[in-house]
This record gives C-alpha cells, structure tokens and sequence, in this order.
C-alpha cells in the first residue's frame, strides 16, 4: 500500500497552510540569508501539527519516508508563498531550495518513543530514540543521484542511490521511457564529462543506550545513527541525545555464496542535544527569587545557609561535612583564565577522596555524576589508558577514534572509583587531561 495523489494533495496543503501559520517568522529568517545553497531546516512540534490534522498523524505514521518528502515539498511551496507575500516590503530576501522540515517532539508513548535500541519489527517506523553519542565519523560527500540516457531513444532519466545497500546505485533493467523503448543499454551521464553534480554532507554516529537507563545485568547496546545536509556535526562524542528519524535495515551487496549480514540504522531527521553546554545559562526570575530569599534569610549567618546546602548534598551519607563541602566545591567549578600571552589556566580542581572501607567514597561519586549533566562514572580496575581517553578503531575499511571516559565526560564530570588500582602505565596517560584538559592523540595515522 502507497499514498495516493489525493493523500499526498492534503497531506502538502495542510502542513503548507501548518507552516505559515506557526512557523512564517522562521521562513522570513531563512529567507533573509544571504548563502542561497545552504541547507535550512525548520522545526515543527509533531503534537500541534497532528492536533491541526489527525489523518497526518496517521499517514505519518503509516508512510514516515514519503510523507516527509511530502513535508519537504510543502515547505518549499509554502517558503514561495512567503516570499511572493513580503516580496514588496523586503527586497533583500530570497529563495531557498534546500529547505528541510525537522520533525521533533513525538508524543511520549512505547509505540513511538524509545529509551533503549529498536529492534527488526521497528522498520519503517518513525520513532525518537534517547542515547549517548561514542563515535563520530569523518564528514563525507556522498552522491545520492546519477542521470543515465537510454542509448536507443536518447530519453534522459535520473536514479537514486539505494540506502538500503549502502548508497549503491543499481542500474536500470529497461529504458523508463513511458512510450515503450524497452532497451537495455545507457550511458551514465554523471562523472563522464564533469564530476558529479547531486551530492549531499554525510556522516555516520554510533549511539549507545544510555547506562543508568538500564536493568541490572544489561549491557548496553549500540545503533548507527545516518546525518545527513544540516544534521552532520550537529553533536560530538560525549552528548546525550534524543534522534528522531525512520528505523531501515541495509546490507552489502549480494554474493553467491557469502551470507548477507543485515544491521538495523536510524536515518535522522532531526538531532537534538539533551545535555548541551549553553554559553550563558538563562535564569528565570522564580529561581533568582528563590536564590534571593534564600540568602536574605541567611544574611546574617552565611555559614549557616552554606551548612543547609551541604547537609542537602548526598543526604544519604550522615555528616562528613568537610568531605561535603570539597565536593561541592569541585562541582560547582571556578573560572577558566587566559592571560595576555595566550596561556590558559584551568578553572577546575580535582578532588582525590582517600579513606577506609566503607566510609562512603562510592557514594559520593554516584552522587555526583547522578547530578550532573555530562558524566562519566567508571573503576580503576581493568580500565586502560585506551578506554580512559581514546580508542582507534577500523570500521568499513577506515580508522575513527571512539571516545573513551574522559571524552565523554568533557565539560562535565568523570568519577574514576578505586583509583589506586589503575596501572601506573596507564595512570599517567590521563596527566594530560588533567593539567591541560586537552587529550592529544596520536593512533593509525589519525593525530588530534
């Protein structure tokens, strides 16, 4: 079953009609760059556009691949429209062709909401998928589309890549030409004279379900995530994020005798970072207030207010307020510096917790990366130099590096538990992050 003209006509008026009326500031802004074959996206709220029309919903959910090129389409009629309206008092603005319609904010329910890796029965269904980013790749060109002309009528007719077989292209058995040609002989047209003409940016993540999400006893499992346009290098190893894109299975090409191994991908179409580092964080005027009174209340006894906060700070741990107050410290950081020369001193302490058995080490570091955002909690025992910083690693015949602890914890907090037991070996590959807090890398003929 397909969508028909009817289905995919209302599906492209009423999302048209959905855009310029919530999101006609938006084109206006994309409209006024001045880069006309950059890619644009436009980010609608799935909840208010299947309230406008709750057969989209269906459809949608139905047929996520095609209706979000109908999607595509739509917004590129309605970014017309917009420009033909306000054409008369803003001449500086222009068409854009590369616009994309991000679809984000899925209804929170197990059909379409997912905390953990979907599996075969989830293909082709559209879903939002929560996980830890653990590699990224290079970002390449990727040719998505070839001409061929049929050498007996000459009709030109364009093919697109297979995603399913990894963006091969497959050619023709027969001319496509609707009066009957039926030849069986073409000549590609794209590379021949130039080189080739529809490209696009793409790269490839790897996702891992989030640790603390986890029963007791997984281990965590890991999917391949494909960004494509303005989605590449939208997230780095490390972030916390929620993907929202079509679940498809790909395989190599077929060869007689070779089994065919098939993995299950996420084609994104729209990335949102969890756990992003704001450069100025807004405050709202109910937590000032609440910050305000606070310390009016204490304004006579400071000490006192900074007690009330500590005896707040891993409650389940009784006293040990001075321990308390060095964490506390190390969680709320200091200030990074640079000087005139351009040298730069770090801003944050470390914190190294020494004590008998049973006094609570451990808790105060599960404590602390359970609040904060970007966090890595792992033992001394067993871990490497390797798995602490980075790891080379060859997939599809190239090197990436995968992120180890102290990537993964960048601008955040890692918590390495029974320190005493690393390797002095790989002890001393973390001096580095510690001092400079830069990791330098030097593995497969890959330096960073």
């Amino acid at each position: 079953m397909v969508l028909g003209a009817d289905q995919v006509n209302l599906i492209g008026q009423v999302f048209e009609s959905y855009v310029l009326e919530h999101h006609r500031d938006d084109i206006l802004g994309i409209l006024r760059e001045a880069d006309d074959e950059a890619h644009y996206p436009v980010v609608v709220d799935a909840l208010t556009l299947f309230e406008t029309n709750m057969e989209i919903g269906e459809y949608f959910n139905a047929f996520p691949s095609e209706v979000l090129t109908v999607f595509d389409s739509a917004l590129r009629r309605a970014a017309l429209a917009a420009l033909q309206d306000a054409a008369a008092g803003s001449p500086q603005l222009s068409l854009k062709q590369n616009l994309h319609a991000r679809v984000s904010g899925l209804p929170v329910c197990p059909e379409l909401t997912r905390e953990h890796i979907p599996k075969a029965r989830d293909v082709g269904h559209f879903l939002s998928v929560t996980g830890t980013v653990i590699r990224t790749s290079l970002v390449k060109v990727l040719e998505f589309e070839r001409s061929y002309i049929c050498n007996k009528c000459k009709h030109v007719f364009a093919v697109k890549a297979d995603f399913e077989q990894y963006y091969t292209f497959c050619r023709p058995s027969a001319c496509l030409n609707e009066e009957g040609c039926n030849s069986t002989k073409f000549t590609c047209l794209s590379g021949t004279t130039s080189s080739p003409t529809c490209c696009r940016d793409y790269q490839e993540i790897k996702i891992q379900e989030q640790v603390q999400r986890l029963s007791v006893g997984s281990i965590p499992r890991c999917m391949v995530v494909v960004l494509e346009d303005d989605l590449v290098d939208s997230c780095k190893s490390g972030d916390d994020i929620t993907v929202y894109g079509v679940v498809m299975q790909r395989w190599k090409p077929f060869h007689e005798g070779a089994r065919c191994d098939l993995e299950l991908v996420l084609k994104a179409n729209y990335v949102k970072v969890n756990n992003e580092q704001l450069a100025g964080v807004v405050i709202d005027e109910e937590v000032r207030k609440e910050f305000d009174d606070f310390w009016e209340k204490h304004r006579d006894d400071p000490l006192a207010g900074r007690n009330e906060i500590l005896a707040s700070l891993c409650p389940q741990v009784f006293g040990l307020y001075l321990v308390k107050l060095a964490v506390a410290m190390v969680l709320a950081g200091g200030v990074q510096r640079t000087d005139a020369t351009g040298t730069r001193i770090r801003g944050e302490s470390h914190l190294l917790l020494v004590g008998d058995p049973g006094t609570g080490k451990s808790q105060f570091l599960k404590y602390a990366v359970k609040i904060t955002p970007r966090s890595v909690l792992t033992a001394g025992i067993g871990s490497t130099s390797a798995g602490l910083t980075v790891t080379a690693v060859k997939d599809l015949g190239e090197w990436n590096l995968e992120a180890g602890a102290l990537v993964l914890a960048d601008g955040g907090l890692c918590c390495i538990d029974e320190f005493n037991s690393i390797k002095e070996h790989d002890r001393t590959s973390i001096h580095e992050a510690m001092e400079q807090q830069t990791i330098s890398v030097a593995k497969a003929g890959i330096t960073d």
